[in-house]
């Protein structure tokens, strides 16, 4: 399945069920092409993923996605304020969905580099309410095979929260 084809998708009934934040950026960002509507919603969807893992959202976690998508260098402009309280919105939702359906896309668009900033970020969301829990960390790793990143990149991008890393606690 190609990547624009991937929200559109065979199976209307599924996209649907799936593609809430993708639906609601698309309708508010008219001026987003599809490609950088698929990058802003699966990036905010995996941030607010691992934010809600524990299926407790700390205030630091939320201001810390919107940072995030803030810093991210996405080569569109979004109000990261906005688009981050909308995937805040969606968590619950979001919470049983499978990462293969945020990060499918992003593997097809994005360098290493880039995932490998996703990585970076996520354990930036995880390590922002003071630690990052076993079961964060775990997502996280989760999400970095989906992105097909090797266990070093995985490493390595956990060492940079090192001090907030509850198991080493």
């Amino acid at each position: 399945m190609s990547l624009l084809n991937f929200f559109k998708g065979e199976n209307k009934t599924q996209v649907t069920r799936y593609s809430k934040l993708y639906d609601r950026l698309s309708s508010e960002y008219k001026d987003l092409s599809e490609k950088e509507l698929v990058i802003a919603s699966c990036v905010a969807g995996l941030l607010a993923r691992v934010a809600y893992v524990d299926f407790n959202l700390d205030p630091n976690e939320s201001k810390e996605i919107e940072r995030v998508l803030s810093q991210w260098k996405f080569n569109f402009s979004i109000d990261s304020k906005h688009v981050s309280q909308m995937a805040i919105k969606h968590i619950k939702d979001m919470a049983g969905l499978e990462n293969h359906l945020y990060v499918h896309p992003l593997k097809e668009i994005l360098s290493k580099e880039e995932r490998y900033s996703i990585l970076q970020s996520l354990f930036l969301v995880a390590a922002s309410d003071g630690s990052v829990e076993s079961i964060e960390s775990e997502e996280i790793r989760l999400i970095a095979k989906g992105l097909e990143l090797s266990n070093q990149h995985f490493i390595a991008a956990r060492a940079e929260v090192s001090e907030f890393l509850k198991s080493l606690q």
